[in-house]
């Protein structure tokens, strides 16, 4: 290939097993790049949602990795359609590729006619995609009439900030119910380190599941391989620096824990995302939810992030913290040999 840069497609699980290296190496060279493409999350969540089926396309030069196009092939039970999806489809908020500062636009186009023109797929959709995304220029950039363009769903986003900052009803409401609970006990906020966040995250798991049980529903970490594959992860993200696991205790019981990536220390214009909340239901009076995450937010200034990512939802609370509303965009194709440029032999063959 010209420039020395050749096109790997990884196709096994094993293949993606021994590509660690490469894949964090690009992860780290990457500006964009969020905890949700890192391999100890992506790695982790295919382990136990994968059916090995991978299509991943690595763009390498000189056997350094410029870019990576992490797809895979799912079966839809019900439509029967093969779909070429992102890893982290069913689990990350936020799906991209991976991309070094030297990667050009012409080798990820190339890269994604390689991945197209594989056979055995039906519906190609690349979704949640933030804005900054080089995939999704990509993607916009190839030949019209290929892609359908789509809406994908929008995050709410703010400035980390002290108590004191952040708006006046979330401030207010915060301070007293911190007074309230101070004067039931000693009230911490307390984030785990690798010998502890078991205990966190069994707390995380117990509280949710009696929120879900209220509403005569199952939580998402009822699922045996949702349960998997963050019990897998978390380790790995705590030991890169990745995981803020905190609980809030009152007199050392644990009424609520938040469960957030966040981009390691060395990461400029640090973000931290909020991806699962949990408090508990015998403590409403005191609003744990509203306390934990206040501190929660402070804390993350204190320690030097940039902006609070609460992630895709409209839940009633977020009304109140007036977040900015982060759009993400999608793209779809439908499988035929004129949409992805197939020559006359190949269609014949």
């Amino acid at each position: 290939m010209p420039g020395g840069v050749t096109f790997h497609i990884i196709r096994s699980t094993a293949d993606l097993n021994a590509a660690i290296q490469p894949w964090t190496a690009l992860w780290r060279d990457d500006p964009h790049a969020s905890p949700f493409q890192s391999p100890e999350w992506l790695l982790s969540w295919w382990h136990h949602f994968g059916p090995d089926d991978l299509r991943a396309v690595a763009i390498v030069r000189d056997g350094v990795w410029l870019g990576f196009l992490p797809f895979y092939l799912f079966r839809d039970l019900y439509t029967r359609e093969r779909q070429l999806l992102l890893l982290g489809a069913s689990g990350a908020d936020y799906l991209d590729g991976l991309f070094a500062p030297a990667c050009t636009a012409s080798q990820i186009r190339e890269a994604l006619s390689m991945l197209l023109r594989e056979p055995g797929w039906d519906v190609f959709y690349a979704s949640q995609l933030p804005a900054h995304s080089r995939l999704f220029h990509a993607i916009r950039m190839m030949p019209e009439g290929r892609f359908r363009q789509f809406e994908g769903e929008s995050y709410s986003r703010m400035r980390a900030a002290s108590i004191a900052e952040l708006p006046q009803k979330i401030r207010r409401n915060a301070t007293h119910y911190r007074n309230r609970a101070q004067r039931s006990g000693t009230l911490e906020l307390r984030t785990t380190d690798s010998s502890d966040w078991a205990e966190a995250f069994g707390a995380l798991r117990r509280l949710s599941t009696e929120c879900w049980l209220e509403r005569a529903e199952t939580g998402v970490l009822a699922d045996a391989r949702t349960l998997g594959w963050h019990c897998e992860a978390l380790p790995l993200l705590q030991q890169s620096g990745m995981l803020s696991l905190s609980s809030l205790r009152l007199n050392d019981q644990i009424i609520g824990v938040l469960y957030s990536l966040v981009d390691p220390p060395w990461r400029p214009a640090r973000t931290q995302y909020f991806y699962l909340t949990a408090v508990s239901t015998q403590h409403r009076k005191l609003q744990p939810a509203a306390l934990l995450l206040a501190q929660a937010i402070e804390r993350a200034a204190g320690e030097g992030v940039e902006i609070i990512d609460m992630l895709h939802g409209y839940e009633e609370f977020k009304r109140l913290w007036h977040l900015e509303s982060v759009s993400t965009r999608g793209f779809a194709m439908e499988y035929s040999p004129d949409a992805i440029g197939m020559s006359n032999a190949q269609k014949a063959a």
